[in-house]
This record gives C-alpha cells, sequence and structure tokens, in this order.
C-alpha cells in the first residue's frame, strides 16, 4: 500500500470515527445527566454506576458527566419511590400533649369545632 493510500484510509477512518462519536452524541442529548436530575447526584451517579457495570446500554459514564436515559431516571425514580416511606412527623404542640399524658378530644358546638 502506497503512503497516498493509507493517508486516504486513515482520513475516511477519522471521518467515520466523527459520524460515530457525532451520531454517539444525538443520541446522548435528550439523557439526563447528575445535575438535572430528580434523583439528586448522588443517588443519580449511583444508579448510573450500578447500571454501567451490570451492562445496561442506558446509562453511561462520559467523563465526568454520568447519563441516564429518560426511561432509566423514569425506572430509577419509581425505584426510589418505592423505598421511601412518609413520616408524618411530629409537632411541637403533640410531641408536648403526649409527654404531659393529655388527650385532646374535639367538641362540636354550634358547627364549629371548639
Amino acid at each position: 500500500m502506497s503512503p497516498s493510500q493509507f493517508a486516504r484510509v486513515l482520513r475516511a477512518a477519522a471521518d467515520e470515527a466523527e459520524r460515530v462519536a457525532a451520531d454517539e452524541a444525538a443520541e446522548r442529548r435528550d439523557w439526563i445527566d447528575q445535575t438535572r436530575s430528580m434523583l439528586g447526584r448522588r443517588r443519580h451517579c449511583a444508579a448510573v454506576r450500578r447500571r454501567v457495570a451490570a451492562a445496561h446500554p442506558d446509562a453511561a459514564i462520559v467523563g465526568r458527566r454520568y447519563l441516564l436515559s429518560i426511561t432509566a431516571h423514569g425506572e430509577e425514580l419509581r425505584l426510589v419511590g418505592s423505598r421511601l416511606r412518609l413520616v408524618k412527623t411530629e409537632t411541637t404542640a403533640e410531641r408536648l400533649r403526649r409527654r404531659l399524658g393529655i388527650e385532646v378530644t374535639k367538641t362540636i358546638e354550634n358547627g364549629r369545632p371548639r
């Protein structure tokens, strides 16, 4: 192979590499990174690392950006939501009544609570 043919092959390979990189960038443009994630940075990055380790195609680490596809982000939100429990917090007044052993009974006079 002559040097000019070799140079032509290298140019074609470089052009193809640019096209592939542009396609992947366009494909991941709609992905969510840790700065826009509703999971929060730590949970988002942990989810991406877990999915990348499991070889899922819906997560990627590109430089310092941890990317999740929109579908994967939704799955992670549902997963986190199922783990979280809503805990009713006790108000200061309720805590004081409980400590003092005071029971609150509501009486209604003339249609109004008293």
